[in-house]
């Protein structure tokens, strides 16, 4: 029989079975162990198998390829009646590394993995974050593209393209301020829960940075970051607002119910939590000059 876990992540459970791979095993214990849970029902069971093959009868509905930024992974997505087929090509590969199937109603997943081990292993990784999104989607959850931490009791968010200092923030309000605490570092995860409140989580996946916390907080504010020679802070506007959080908020867009759940969640969010942007330098000013507009509101 296949070994099978159960992982809780912003209160949503989901299984994952791995047969005969110890390496995948060894690589979770970091960072989905924190996550382990027992009972309860699975919303998802994804299932690592040997080659996965796509029906052919399947439809493209999706390809970023020939316009993939470096260091961001290659997807292909098909679509039949019965679900969705991804195939995944990482960084640095010259070939597919993973292949993905998705039933319709999101439940039952199975993954295949070729390539090198770290292939395999950021391939497996991807797929278990993409189905924990689709499942989620219309559950008033969002996963976050985004830095964040923990202060004063509450959960602050930033967020911005790559490169445009969402971990350096991070950092700067590590080292400036007392109290602060890193809850997750890439993908932290907005859940708003059955009385309205926006409840922000850890998630198994952190990116670069090696922070896989099981921790949860209120959010407090949620800050996008801009690089500038200055240091100053502007609350936006509602609909400044949700272009900031849509755009760092991650779905798949073509399907209707999904995308109208993932909206929904957003304009809850947005409803209930300030949203800023910090224009800012990457020292340590920048972070004491916004905490104090978004936590002194």
């Amino acid at each position: 029989m296949m070994p099978v876990k159960t992982y809780k992540v912003a209160n949503h459970r989901f299984e994952i079975g791995i047969s005969g791979n110890s390496f995948l095993w060894a690589q979770m214990e970091e960072s989905y162990d924190p996550f382990e849970t027992h009972g309860g029902d699975s919303l998802f069971r994804i299932m690592v198998q040997d080659d996965l093959v796509r029906d052919d009868s399947m439809a493209e509905v999706y390809s970023n390829r020939g316009s993939v930024e470096p260091g961001m992974i290659e997807l292909q997505v098909w679509k039949s009646e019965t679900g969705h087929f991804f195939e995944f090509t990482q960084p640095g590969s010259d070939t597919v590394n993973g292949r993905l199937y998705i039933d319709k109603d999101l439940k039952d997943a199975r993954v295949s993995l070729e390539g090198s081990l770290v292939h395999q292993w950021q391939t497996f990784t991807t797929s278990v974050n993409f189905c924990y999104l689709l499942a989620t989607a219309c559950h008033n959850t969002v996963l976050t593209h985004a830095s964040c931490v923990r202060y004063k009791g509450n959960a602050y968010l930033f967020l911005g393209k790559s490169g445009t200092g969402k971990s350096t923030h991070s950092r700067m309000w590590l080292s400036a301020l007392e109290g602060v605490e890193l809850m997750n570092d890439d993908h932290p995860v907005l859940r708003v829960n059955d009385h309205g409140k926006v409840i922000a989580f850890g998630s198994p996946w952190s990116g670069k940075t090696r922070c896989y916390k099981n921790i949860e907080a209120p959010a407090g504010g949620i800050i996008r970051i801009s690089r500038a020679p200055y240091n100053k802070a502007r609350r936006l506007s509602v609909i400044e607002s949700y272009a900031s959080l849509m755009t760092s908020c991650s779905g798949m867009t073509w399907e209707r119910e999904l995308a109208d759940g993932r909206d929904k969640t957003i304009q809850a969010v947005i409803g209930k939590v300030p949203c800023w942007v910090m224009e800012c330098l990457p020292d340590e000013d920048a972070a004491k000059v916004c905490s104090k507009a978004v936590t002194e509101i």
